[in-house]
């Protein structure tokens, strides 16, 4: 090869070089990973979600008691019906409504008799888990960029339920206070109908007793 070509060679490979360097190369892992802050206002997403979009979807929560006598009788038509899950998981969550009497409470839930027969629990203590977002079926994971954008709506979800609902109930409540409320309860499919069935509520009313 001739010098000349040689010459024209080196500077045809230092003019790709210097292209290459200007540009910002980057995995798309890497864009995956980037932390939440930089590109997803969490806190303004949970917000317009819990004041615009999710009292409609509450007003449409399946009744307890109905949705457990369906969960034994045609769980199918409770399941495909009543309940969202995120892919193929067994793990379904529903959003459930109901009244009844408080009867005891623990450490960590709020004991409720609905309709004098029906007993489940409030979790009063440790919200977390993804009941209140995916019972929702209003947060599509298709629409967030990373992971931690969406496992952020719940935790923010679950702070808001705490703060918001699950605080101010328990400062007024005792045994034999009457409430009216609805929640998020989380079912697997493959196994034995938790009883009683723990639910974490999204709307209280405290009706004291009467």
């Amino acid at each position: 090869m001739s010098k000349k070509a040689v010459n024209y060679l080196a500077g045809a490979l230092m003019v790709v070089v210097v292209i290459v360097l200007s540009l910002d190369i980057h995995s798309l892992d890497r864009e995956r990973r980037r932390p939440v802050s930089e590109a997803f206002d969490v806190e303004e997403y949970v917000e317009h979600l819990w004041e615009n979009r999710l009292p409609g979807r509450l007003e449409e929560a399946a009744e307890l008691s109905y949705l457990l006598e369906l969960l034994r009788e045609d769980p199918d038509e409770a399941f495909d019906n009543y309940s969202h899950k995120l892919g193929i998981s067994n793990t379904h969550y529903f959003y459930v409504s109901g009244s009844g009497v408080v009867d005891g409470i623990g450490e960590e839930t709020v004991t409720v008799t609905v309709n004098e027969t029906v007993t489940t629990e409030f979790e009063t203590t440790y919200v977390f888990g993804n009941a209140v977002r995916d019972g929702s079926g209003l947060v599509d994971i298709d629409e967030f960029l990373n992971m931690m954008d969406f496992n952020m709506v719940s935790v923010y979800l679950n702070r808001k339920v705490k703060s918001e609902v699950i605080e101010p109930f328990m400062e007024e409540l005792e045994p034999g206070t009457r409430v009216w409320f609805t929640g998020a309860a989380e079912i697997n499919r493959l196994h034995d109908l938790p009883d009683p069935l723990r639910i974490i509520p999204i709307q209280i009313s405290v009706t004291d007793g009467e």
